[in-house]
């Protein structure tokens, strides 16, 4: 039973220099409708597949680069083509510069529940350093008129480990955050990804990272500042108010089905993860001629499901059940020892000083 829906937006009006998604820098509106119909006939692919659509996540890319409008009627044509449940989580990823009032309204008239807001920081300076093309006000504004519009449910992005920002900055973000009557946050560090223009800049020298202490200092002011804020932390770089939990991505920390249309985008479905094609040109052109854009896959047996459910288990603040890690105690009791993590109703969990480190500890433990 395929729960969850992605669609991938690939469209930006400039690509973030730390950016590592496939997105496309265009303001071209017939290329638009094109990528959309093109949506429209990969969904209509998969029309043998069991669907009970319990969240649709637009994500990008841009999404809110498409007028509302637009995104309004394909919201009606996935619920005309599957089936989709009553009152089912919509999230939509939202640029500060882009939807005001009226694009909030028409998408909140067309089920749209959930609203990502690329805030970063609200900060200018951070703003700069990060090469966004929004302001602080831009975001408040965002938050404002989605609010307007009668969508409650809205998370914030925040971005730390940037270059020249203090913890005293950062709490000053903070701050600002949990001011405003959102219900989510999601912080990621800042990380240098192959390939982008941040990565070779740091590989120049232009652009100093951090060290681990530092992000450390980091981490662990966000975890408590939020968490004395009411917002409880579920995810490595998750935290929400109570009920408020993303339920589109836990689909995916939980193994739970979903389906990814567009391009660049990736499914799990039947036990089989398959991605589409990263070419937006290929994209279209294959779809045109009605076949699966699918350029990689392979079927999830037993001891990789197993392995997934270790790493992406240790990053839910639940952790992962001791059974999965029976043969791994010594290296546990191990990592208990330093510090690393605890158990707790049978269950091994990160502490923060755990997840600064867990791609080490997923390596150890997988």
């Amino acid at each position: 039973m395929v729960r969850g829906l992605y669609v991938h937006i690939p469209f930006c009006s400039l690509k973030c220099p730390y950016c590592d998604f496939v997105s496309i820098t265009s303001d071209d509106l017939d290329l638009y409708r094109r990528y959309l119909e093109a949506l429209k006939t990969e969904i209509l692919l998969y029309g043998n597949l069991d669907f009970s659509i319990e969240t649709i996540y637009f994500g990008g890319g841009t999404p809110s680069m498409l007028d509302a409008d637009l995104l309004s009627d394909f919201i009606s044509y996935i619920k005309d083509q599957i089936t989709v449940i009553d009152h089912p989580e919509i999230t939509v990823e939202v640029n500060p510069k882009t939807y005001r009032y009226r694009d909030f309204k028409a998408i909140k008239e067309a089920g749209v529940n959930r609203i990502s807001i690329g805030v970063q920081s609200f900060n200018d300076k951070n703003l700069r350093t990060l090469g966004r093309n929004h302001t602080a006000y831009d975001s408040y504004k965002a938050v404002e008129d989605c609010l307007k519009a009668g969508i409650k449910n809205i998370n914030l992005d925040l971005i730390y480990g940037i270059q020249g920002q203090s913890l005293k900055d950062l709490e000053k973000d903070l701050e600002v955050y949990t001011s405003l009557p959102i219900k989510h946050i999601s912080a990621y560090m800042l990380t240098p990804y192959e390939g982008t223009p941040f990565e070779q800049s740091v590989r120049e020298g232009s652009y100093r990272l951090k060290d681990e202490n530092e992000l450390f200092d980091m981490f662990v002011l966000i975890n408590s500042y939020l968490e004395d804020k009411g917002f409880g932390r579920y995810e490595l770089s998750n935290w929400s108010k109570k009920g408020y939990q993303c339920k589109h991505n836990l689909f995916y920390w939980k193994h739970i089905q979903f389906l990814g249309l567009g391009v660049s985008a990736w499914s799990f479905v039947n036990g089989v993860r398959f991605g589409n094609i990263t070419n937006l040109n290929e994209y279209l052109e294959t779809i045109r001629e009605r076949k699966k854009p699918v350029a990689y896959s392979e079927s999830i047996h037993k001891e990789e499901l197993l392995r997934e459910k270790i790493f992406l288990g240790l990053r839910l603040k639940e952790g992962v059940p001791l059974e999965y890690l029976s043969d791994r105690i010594e290296i546990v009791d191990n990592l208990i020892s330093e510090g690393f993590g605890y158990i707790e109703k049978d269950r091994f969990i990160l502490t923060e000083k755990g997840l600064m480190v867990i791609n080490r500890i997923i390596t150890l433990l997988t």
